[in-house]
């Protein structure tokens, strides 16, 4: 694991920690990152540091009762475009484990049309630390129900009906399990 991880078969696609924010811009130089996307909880001290960078901030705390699913098609539309258009990017939160994790592997599954186990083994080949929280696995399995959706209408449905049992362990029993499982079996 380093500051600045690329993700495997991914083009110029990065993950780490809030520190290489800060604290490394040397690497991110040498990286040519042009877009940077942050999930935090908290603003950042945005001053000259950012200037040169294209830069989306999404609000929220790692935590599993966090709705960061209605955030994949912004963030899927700012990296995908960037990369499309020659650009790098680093998707960070604040230990580039759980938040940023989740963000990559959204943007792998819709990118690339694979389940979120695969997305999270294949990032797991470039930083192994990754392993998002329990309600963000459980909210990558809803978000591959949408992404199989016949339209956007029935992907709506299928959110509202995630986001209106949640709390009820309907969507939960067995997602954590299951996506620890498959990703032991693949290492």
């Amino acid at each position: 694991m380093g500051w600045l991880d690329l993700v495997p078969r991914a083009g110029n696609l990065y993950i780490g920690g809030l520190h290489a924010l800060y604290q490394k811009p040397d690497l991110f130089k040498a990286a040519k990152i042009t877009h940077i996307v942050s999930v935090l909880d908290y603003d950042l001290y945005e001053n000259d540091h950012f200037k040169h960078f294209k830069h989306i901030q999404i609000k929220l705390d790692d935590d599993p009762n966090e709705v960061l699913l209605k955030h994949f098609s912004e963030t899927n539309a700012f990296i995908d475009n960037a990369l499309s258009n020659g650009g790098a990017v680093f998707v960070h939160c604040a230990m580039g484990k759980s938040r940023s994790a989740t963000i990559v592997c959204c943007y792998l599954m819709w990118k690339y049309n694979i389940s979120p186990e695969l997305a999270l083994a294949q990032l797991c080949e470039g930083r192994e630390v990754c392993d998002p929280n329990p309600g963000f696995k459980e909210q990558l399995k809803v978000y591959e129900l949408m992404l199989k959706a016949p339209n956007e209408a029935e992907a709506q449905s299928i959110f509202q009906k995630w986001l209106d049992t949640r709390y009820t362990g309907t969507w939960y029993s067995g997602t954590f399990r299951s996506m620890t499982t498959s990703r032991r079996s693949m290492e």
